[in-house]
């Protein structure tokens, strides 16, 4: 496990994972280090699995906080700790599908066929890469055009909770569902599938403005369509330990969301920004930077969440 460093303000502190640091201390040797302690399933011990897959939707109507990141950085985290895991991409833009290098260019079954076309959602899984344990359903551009295409269709916010039904969710420890930053049609039926909801916010300005109608949204999903439907975890996104603006955020939200905040955050990291372009996580991309390292912690928290503790 890395090293913390913490910026505590009243009662509630920010812990930010730091990079392991090696006996020969060059860079060189700090990030094969902490490649080993990332990527050394066999010399740490494992994580705790669920005892049931958990549906989970990744979910923030603005913009740019980092819900395909979080998506794809924790799905490969878990992977690599022995965790059977789905992403299900319900963007239209396929950022997670591109992270993840499964194909979704126009004509690949995608997302789009299974809600639109009724397509079974075994069909379109593919598996992510190299990584094992780790697989994708993909979104093509076709999927900006579904939400129009089901508004005649009846029983239209079940669609994906149906195909999830129907999919043998047995070999899966989670699902992860990757939503398009709106409140439309598609997350809510991400909404309506999950039985939980992972918010990504992250530590800027106006970071609770729009929250509340996500969560307006999920009690109004919770009381008509999915009674078990919660708020799980909230994780902070893009922390800048150089401003005081970062430290007031963190301590803001969790004031409002309590024990459902992880305690490891995410600094803003290029590496993050990085992965995707080259078809990777973070985690397989640099797993020695910064970002990679916090991803790691976050998703151990998680997956502790699975035993009972964090």
């Amino acid at each position: 496990m890395s090293k913390e460093g913490s910026v505590s303000r009243g009662t509630s502190p920010v812990v930010v994972p730091e990079v392991p640091q090696s006996s020969a201390d060059t860079p060189i040797a700090r990030a094969a280090e902490a490649a080993i302690g990332v990527r050394g399933i066999g010399d740490r011990e494992p994580w705790p699995r669920p005892s049931r897959c958990r549906i989970m939707t990744i979910a923030n109507q603005k913009g740019g906080v980092g819900k395909t990141t979080t998506a794809v950085n924790l799905a490969a985290s878990l992977a690599q700790h022995g965790a059977r895991v789905l992403v299900v991409d319900l963007d239209p833009q396929g950022n997670a599908s591109t992270a993840l290098d499964v194909e979704h260019h126009v004509g690949v079954p995608s997302v789009y066929n299974v809600l639109v076309d009724d397509r079974p959602l075994a069909e379109i899984v593919r598996p992510a890469g190299e990584m094992p344990g780790l697989y994708c359903a993909p979104a093509t551009i076709d999927l900006a055009g579904a939400e129009i295409e089901l508004v005649p269709v009846v029983a239209r916010e079940l669609r994906l909770a149906r195909a999830l039904r129907a999919y043998d969710t047995s070999h899966l420890d989670y699902v992860f569902v990757d939503c398009p930053p709106s409140l439309g049609l598609l997350t809510l039926n991400a909404l309506v599938a999950a039985e939980e909801v992972l918010l990504p916010i992250q530590c800027e300005y106006y970071a609770l403005e729009g929250v509340q109608q996500l969560l307006n949204t999920a009690e109004l999903v919770r009381v008509n369509f999915n009674p078990g439907l919660h708020i799980s975890t909230v994780l902070l996104t893009m922390y800048d330990g150089r401003t005081r603006l970062a430290s007031d955020v963190a301590d803001d939200v969790r004031a409002h969301f309590g024990s459902s905040v992880l305690h490891t955050i995410i600094p803003r990291s290029v590496r993050v920004s990085e992965a995707p372009s080259r078809g990777q996580s973070v985690i397989t991309y640099d797993p020695g930077s910064s970002g990679a390292v916090a991803y790691v912690e976050a998703a151990r928290e998680v997956a502790m969440q699975s035993a009972g503790a964090r």
